[in-house]
């Protein structure tokens, strides 16, 4: 597990497409997580639902429009992913959904590494860091 330091995130980006992935949400979340990305500057939402587990993020960003991958393992577990997003759009993005009074999904941003996994991936390894985080553990991706 590595943490980066969020103001060095602007610093580069892997995927020019500045835009936040929004998974497994009911349509009374997205439409308040779609306000709330709107107000704070984030023009573009990609929805997705957990038929997108097979997807890679990379090819995710390259083709919202893209049908999803049949697989088997359908993930309900809510989360948001940040693609090239300054930091500063992305704090006021997460205080902002606290307001809202969602339960706290996963977040993440997109990373060298992270863009080159699937969704299930990605879901996977956010909430074992979450759990890991929980109990003062650590983690191995």
């Amino acid at each position: 597990m590595s943490f980066e330091s969020i103001k060095n995130t602007d610093a580069h980006s892997t995927h020019p497409r500045i835009c936040v992935v929004l998974s497994a949400f009911s349509p009374a979340e997205l439409k308040q997580l779609k306000n709330v990305a709107r107000l704070t500057g984030i023009g573009e939402q990609i929805i997705i639902d957990g038929s997108y587990n097979a997807t890679k993020v990379l090819d995710l960003l390259e083709n919202p429009s893209l049908t999803p991958v049949k697989t088997e393992n359908i993930s309900t577990q809510k989360a948001i992913l940040f693609n090239n997003v300054p930091a500063n759009r992305m704090n006021a993005f997460i205080e902002s959904i606290k307001k809202c009074r969602i339960p706290r999904p996963l977040i993440a941003v997109v990373t060298e590494t992270s863009i080159h996994w699937t969704i299930e991936e990605l879901i996977s390894n956010l909430a074992a860091e979450r759990i890991a985080l929980k109990n003062n553990q650590t983690t191995l991706h």
